[in-house]
């Protein structure tokens, strides 16, 4: 029971983790700057990979929360049954674009796995990993909510 929580909340886990990891990071790299005078390199270096792991992670629990923007203007003014074409027309192209994404995304990872960063010699596959799973996220979240939709009688909405 614990186990599926934690799955369930896994992504917000991960953006949570990378956020603090950010604030952290950047807070040492001001204190070694400013007040020590030595300035940790790395500090900016962590930043940036955590910052990405928040952004990329956290669009996938944004995603499945139903949260990201929806322009429905037009589409509010058209009668139901349209209305639902549009949507699940919608839905079907951002898990393709999300699908398209993260193989590109999981590609190029793999073709920097000995791409060393600057500071700290880690491999930018992990930084570049950040977006293929974000992505690939996003897209299962999609459509498990087209499902879960369609499983309760609503038209594929999500």
């Amino acid at each position: 029971m614990r186990l599926r929580r934690l799955a369930a909340e896994a992504e917000e886990v991960v953006a949570g983790a990378a956020m603090v990891v950010v604030v952290l990071a950047v807070c040492w790299g001001v204190i070694t700057r400013y007040i020590t005078a030595q300035p940790a390199a790395w500090a900016g270096e962590i930043a940036a990979f955590a910052f990405a792991w928040c952004v990329f992670i956290g669009a996938a629990a944004v995603a499945k929360r139903g949260g990201h923007v929806a322009i429905d203007m037009l589409t509010g003014l058209l009668p139901g049954p349209a209305q639902a074409l549009i949507g699940v027309l919608a839905r079907l192209a951002s898990i393709g674009f999300c699908i398209v994404a993260s193989v590109l995304a999981f590609q190029f990872s793999l073709a920097n796995t000995d791409n060393p960063s600057a500071v700290l010699r880690l491999p930018l596959a992990v930084l570049y990993l950040a977006p293929a799973i974000g992505f690939a996220l996003m897209a299962l979240r999609m459509g498990e909510a087209m499902v879960a939709a369609r499983a309760a009688g609503r038209p594929w909405a999500g």
